[in-house]
Formats: structure tokens, C-alpha cells, sequence
């Protein structure tokens, strides 16, 4: 079975849009990592005899070659390594299997999976966060998965995962991972700042947060530049909705258009992202950047929390699996408290993280759904687990890890379930994600900017551009 594009044309031409975008917002994750060197690899769980295979059944020790693109993180790439070779040596199918993993920062990666579909470029599989598959659905960038997978299969992850992993009530892509950021702080700043952050969920307002920020921003050399920042929010280099959309809509209650973000449609930001109390929130995003009380740098800093160069982060756990591989005698000493939330809204984290999908253009895929599925099966999901140290979103893996019991690790259980909210459900979740991140950078770093006008036009500018998605759940 094979699965093609059939607006290939008018897809290409909204990529060379998005790229326009993604050229505006910059920012890159960490530094680039080099690809890793193709392995050799074996099938878990295989489609059986009676299913329908995708393509022509591999002959047993086939060597078959695959590609998958994935992002350009250490922890991943080491775990993908494991991973491979265990699928290879799970099914003597794929015994003399390849694999090249091609990977890519994360603000690259969305947009390469839809023009390498486009212009019919060959890779098998590939990682895709979660409020992205519907919008790879939609655009036909990724095939289904419903017919490999029984109601018993589906039931072993977190519902949450599923709904992400589908669309329209199909199944596309198994999920590896959930997430619920909260905030990481280290702990020999904090005490030498005299700051106790509280070791559970409910946290801190923004004020009271931004008082100890302000505390642990330190400027040793007198130049003007602090030598140590008080803050960085979100992972990496880049503007990204996943922990940057949080604070504005943490401004609004539960239920509130400010809250929502979006209307129900999934296409309307007028009068959901530009609020008053929206942009109150980004005039507050804006003034920890720059002005008097400005607690995080402008430019972004790779590595700026292990690096000592952040007394906090805003992050999902697998920061720990980071902390332990840089420092493996345990000599990195940091703690969790929950993300601060303005006093007259709600607090919230981001639900979601990454799933697994198969290229309509694999000439292989019968040998990228078995790999795909033993990715997100329970061994895969372990070795995962193993490197990246993020909530796992196999139940079986959940329940049995003790970690999760005892802090802080159980702070993002509890925060997953206590005050974690999915991103905005929409086929335009991309357009919108490069759009946000635009209008986060301009105005962190921009001059005489107006954050109204700004956020407005932003607002206009997400529904042109999601305009095409007009019915798309009706």
C-alpha cells in the first residue's frame, strides 16, 4: 500500500512560505550534532501474515536500507543507537537491516519532513512532536498507522498521546514520550541568593518568581553584563510555543478566550491570543528581557542551566537525563519547583512530546512500520527512557518506574496530571508555531517595539495563514 501527496504543488508553495518564517525567527537548539554513522538493525513486532503489508514483504536477512529524521539532540541520538540495534536483533527480517539517522535542529525539523514529502525526497521515518500530526495528516505528509495497532495496543499509552498521535479519529503516530514542564534551579545559587524554592507542584506566582530571579541574576565583573542570569524560559536556543505560549495564556482563568488561545474552530487568534490580558503577559515576557529588572539574556545562550550560567529553567525532566550524563559523579546540584503562573490566571504546563511517523514516499515501509512500532513498544520505550529521562507515555514503563514515586521526579507526574494542558489542536499548528516564534523574538529582542500592535498583527497574520484548513474537522 503506498501513499501519496495529491496537492503536492500548493503544499510546496505554503513550505516556501514557512520558510520564509522560520528564515525570520532564527534560533537553533544546541549546537549542531554530527549524524550519526549508519547502523544495522532488526524488526519488533512485525505485521503478520494476515495483515496487509505496505509494500513487498522483505525476504528474511534482507538488507534493507532505511533513513529516519530526527532532532539533533544527544540524549535521543545516543538512545535511537540502542534502539535500532535491538529492533534488528528482535526480528531476523531486519537482521541485515540499515539504518541512517539524519538529524537536524529543532527549528528545521518540521518544515524538512513536509519538503522532503513535497519533492518526493526518500527518507522512511521520522520524529514529529505531537500537536504536529494532525497537520502532517492533513497535508498527507504522514500515512496511517490504524491497521497495525489493536484497541489493546492503543490502550497501553496515556490517552492524551493517542488523541495527539490522530487525527480526524485515526491513528497516524505512536508516541515515544509525554511532558509537563516545570522549573529546574540550582541549588548553590539559590542558597547563596538566601532563596528557598518551594519543592512542589503549586509553585510560585510570577511575582514572587521574578523577585528570585532578580535575586540570582549576578553581575561579578561590575561591566554591566551579568556573569550568571537568573533565568532561562524553555529548552534550548529557539522561541517555541511549547514553553514560551505558556505564560500568556496562564494570564487568563480556565475556560477563558485568553486561556484557550484559540478559538474552537482551531483557526481563530483574534480575540484569543491578543487580550488584554494576553498582552499583558508578553509586555512581561518582554520586560525580563530587557529594561530595569531584566533577568535573561537577549541572545539566547546554548547550555546557558548546566553550563552555571542560569540560576533557573523552565524544562521538561529530561533535563535530569541531560545533568546525568554531563555529570555522572553527581556533582551538579539542582532542585524543582513548580512554573510560576500570573496570581489572576491559572497555572499550566504543555502537554505532548514526540511521536513516530512513516513517509508516504518509504519504499520500505513495511520494514519503517515494524521499526516505528518496536520504537514505541515497550522495550524501545525503555531504552528511550534509559538516556532521555522524560515521562514516559507507555503505562506499563510509568507504573513501574520508582523515580516517579519520590522527588522531584514525581513533581511532573503530578504536574502532568494536575495542571498539564495540551497545546492547541489544529492542522495549522506549524504555520502557527513559526508565527509565535516570530513574535516571540521580535519582541524580546526588538527596539521601540509596540507589544500590542505587534501581537495584533500576529494574531491577523495566523488566521491568513490557517485560512486554507477552513472545515477540516467538519
Amino acid at each position: 500500500m503506498k501513499w501519496k501527496l495529491n496537492n503536492r504543488l500548493t503544499l510546496i508553495v505554503g513550505l516556501l512560505i514557512l520558510a520564509l518564517a522560520l528564515a525570520a525567527c532564527g534560533g537553533a537548539p544546541e549546537e549542531p550534532v554530527e549524524e550519526a554513522t549508519p547502523e544495522t538493525e532488526t524488526g519488533e513486532e512485525p505485521v503478520t501474515e494476515e495483515e496487509e503489508a505496505p509494500a513487498e514483504e522483505a525476504e528474511e536477512g534482507e538488507a534493507v536500507a532505511l533513513k529516519f529524521l530526527t532532532l539533533d539532540d544527544p540524549d535521543q541520538l545516543l538512545a535511537l543507537e540502542e534502539m535500532i540495534e535491538a529492533w534488528k536483533q528482535s526480528d531476523s527480517r531486519w537482521a541485515n537491516a540499515t539504518v541512517e539517522v539524519l538529524s537536524t535542529p529543532f527549528a528545521q525539523l518540521f518544515p524538512q519532513i513536509e519538503a522532503s514529502v513535497a519533492a518526493g525526497a526518500d527518507f522512511d521515518a521520522f520524529l514529529a512532536d505531537g500537536p504536529d500530526i494532525k497537520h502532517y495528516a492533513y497535508n498527507q505528509a504522514i500515512i496511517p498507522l490504524a491497521e497495525f495497532y489493536t484497541e489493546e495496543e492503543l490502550q497501553e499509552w496515556v490517552p492524551q498521546s493517542v488523541e495527539e498521535g490522530s487525527y480526524l479519529g485515526q491513528f497516524y503516530a505512536p508516541p515515544i514520550m509525554q511532558s509537563c514542564s516545570l522549573m529546574f534551579y540550582n541549588v548553590d545559587m539559590t542558597d547563596a541568593a538566601g532563596v528557598q524554592p518551594p519543592q512542589e507542584v503549586a509553585g510560585w506566582t510570577m511575582d514572587e518568581a521574578w523577585d528570585a530571579w532578580e535575586k540570582t541574576t549576578v553581575d561579578d565583573t561590575g561591566d554591566g553584563t551579568p556573569d550568571v542570569w537568573g533565568l532561562r524560559w524553555g529548552q534550548g536556543t529557539w522561541w517555541g510555543d511549547y514553553e514560551q505560549g505558556i505564560p500568556r495564556r496562564s494570564a487568563g482563568e480556565r475556560g477563558s478566550p485568553t486561556f484557550e488561545g484559540v478559538g474552537a474552530d482551531g483557526l481563530t487568534f483574534t480575540g484569543y491570543l491578543d487580550t488584554p490580558e494576553a498582552i499583558a503577559a508578553y509586555e512581561t515576557y518582554r520586560a525580563w528581557h530587557q529594561g530595569d529588572r531584566a533577568v535573561t539574556p537577549v541572545e539566547p545562550i546554548p547550555d546557558i542551566f548546566v553550563g552555571g550560567q542560569a540560576a533557573f529553567m523552565v524544562s521538561p525532566d529530561n533535563r535530569i537525563g541531560q545533568i546525568n550524563r554531563l555529570f555522572p559523579e553527581g556533582d551538579f546540584n539542582y532542585g524543582v519547583t513548580g512554573i510560576p503562573y500570573f496570581a489572576d490566571g491559572a497555572q499550566l504546563c504543555h502537554t505532548g512530546s514526540w511521536h513516530f511517523g512513516v513517509s508516504p514516499n518509504s519504499t520500505n515501509q513495511e520494514a519503517a512500520i515494524s521499526m516505528v512500532k518496536f520504537f514505541a513498544g515497550a522495550e524501545g520505550s525503555a531504552i528511550w527512557y534509559e538516556h532521555v529521562r522524560q515521562l514516559p507515555a507507555r503505562f506499563d514503563l510509568l507504573n513501574t518506574l520508582p523515580e516517579y514515586n519520590e522527588y522531584p521526579q514525581q513533581l511532573f507526574s503530578v504536574g502532568l496530571q494536575e495542571i498539564g494542558e495540551p497545546r492547541i489542536q489544529t492542522p495549522c499548528y506549524t504555520e502557527y508555531q513559526q508565527l509565535h516564534a516570530e513574535l516571540l523574538q521580535n519582541i524580546s529582542q526588538g527596539q521601540d517595539v509596540d507589544v500590542e500592535q505587534l501581537v495584533s498583527t500576529t494574531a491577523a497574520n495566523m488566521e491568513q495563514a490557517c485560512a486554507k484548513y477552513e472545515g477540516w474537522n467538519e
